[in-house]
């Protein structure tokens, strides 16, 4: 059972955020662990949506959400919840902003990648709507596999035919 949510505030990741996300980056993977030039071009890159939660402590959380041009997916390129503040409902309150940033930008779907032995994140995910519709075998840098979720996110993807998937 999640513990009470505390007051978290959802914002898009500005220049002076960069070292906040780098610690949560470097703290909450130990592989595929995004470059900080890397990060430093995704806040405030046009074909991305980079969002962080920020507590009364700071930083606590980060997301970030790819787009491609003319298509109809959002796809989550890499959540991170710092330790101190996982079970407390950042996760979820990020995904939800996370989402409704897709639609704002005419994404009918939200897909993901996520490890198989990552039970938490599976969880929040199949908690919050989405299916998995494929499994990629060698996905990460370390040879594993990945599991790929999705989620309609408008009525309207749910009367179309499911985007095809896109290779990786």
């Amino acid at each position: 059972m999640e513990r009470d949510a505390e007051e978290v505030h959802i914002r898009r990741a500005l220049k002076h955020d960069l070292d906040a996300i780098e610690r949560l980056e470097m703290a909450a993977f130990s592989h595929d662990q995004l470059p900080r030039d890397s990060l430093r071009y995704y806040i405030g890159a046009p074909s991305v949506s980079m969002l962080i939660a920020e507590a009364q402590r700071g930083i606590c959380a980060y997301a970030l959400v790819a787009f491609h041009r003319r298509s109809i997916v959002g796809r989550l390129y890499s959540i991170a919840v710092a330790s101190d503040c996982a079970g407390r409902g950042v996760g979820r309150k990020l995904m939800s902003a996370c989402e409704a940033s897709a639609r704002l930008r005419g994404a009918h779907w939200m897909r993901l990648e996520v490890r198989p032995d990552n039970g938490g994140a599976i969880a929040l995910y199949r908690n919050l709507g989405y299916r998995q519709f494929a499994e990629v075998e060698d996905f990460y840098e370390d040879g594993s596999n990945a599991l790929r979720l999705e989620k309609p996110l408008t009525a309207e993807a749910l009367t179309r035919p499911r985007p095809r998937p896109s290779r990786m």
